[in-house]
């Protein structure tokens, strides 16, 4: 990689500076990410004549065959509309095709500020002109009138493979209130229950949010295992759209809605 480099926990201050240079909120999340141990693993520094200024990364999900989220994204505010950003994500994902990746995913808010409007537009174009589609759209995710997009990234031909239909018992073991949102929720779950899930089981998880003052929730499970959506859909909870080929191609990551 020309300008990127790897992110030393040196570069801390300085690239929670960058990112504070746009979102205050973003940079105490981005920060206390990258303070945990291995934190700054596959994250990049962008460098111009040996000056810091763009942060890049990416995130591999678990029980995905090569798949890629991107991480935190940002270029210096003073450093903007100079095509840096175009440049260092060409350079990423030109990384993450050399290392195998299938598909790279992204995540962007439609957040309006009262002061600097929409100040994630320019990002949403970025990424658009880069190739990425819009894929799902959650209305109402990080805060009442706040939509999430998630945009998805085809990095290599998609393979058609044989899928099989897995029938295991989901069985929900938490719930939690989703990261950078204010009073959204999802249930945690593993796939050893002991009987197929009903729409009762579901809505033990759905009252017990609602007690905690929840005023949506999201989930989301592989488009294979084919005892979820009748469940889902009889408790209450609306299709939402679908990551195309998020686990494996030919295995997308269905997503449901349920909103107070």
């Amino acid at each position: 990689m020309k300008n990127l480099r790897e992110m030393q926990e040196s570069d801390i201050d300085k690239i929670v500076a960058i990112i504070d240079s746009h979102d205050e909120d973003d940079a105490e999340e981005a920060e206390a990410g990258y303070r945990q141990m291995g934190g700054t693993y596959d994250n990049y520094v962008y460098e111009v004549n040996g000056e810091a200024i763009g942060v890049t990364g990416f995130a591999i999900p678990p029980a995905c065959e090569h798949t890629y989220w991107l991480s935190w994204t940002y270029i210096d505010d003073e450093q903007t509309n100079k095509g840096h950003g175009r440049k260092m994500l060409n350079e990423l994902i030109a990384h993450i095709k050399d290392v195998g990746g299938r598909k790279l995913f992204v995540k962007v808010s439609d957040y309006v500020d009262p002061e600097d409007g929409a100040i994630y537009a320019a990002a949403l174009h970025l990424y658009k002109s880069l190739g990425f589609e819009v894929e799902l759209s959650h209305k109402h995710f990080y805060d009442q009138g706040e939509t999430q997009i998630i945009l998805g990234l085809r990095l290599k031909d998609k393979e058609d493979l044989i899928i099989e239909e897995d029938e295991c018992n989901i069985q929900f073991d938490g719930v939690f209130e989703i990261a950078e949102t204010d009073d959204a929720y999802s249930f945690s779950w593993h796939d050893e229950g002991e009987y197929p899930l009903e729409a009762e089981d579901v809505k033990v998880g759905i009252n017990a949010v609602r007690n905690d003052g929840a005023r949506a929730i999201f989930l989301s499970f592989p488009s294979n295992m084919i005892n979820i959506k009748d469940p889902l859909l009889q408790s209450g909870f609306s299709n939402a759209g679908k990551l195309k080929d998020y686990y494996d191609d030919g295995i997308d990551e269905n997503h449901y809605s349920l909103y107070r």
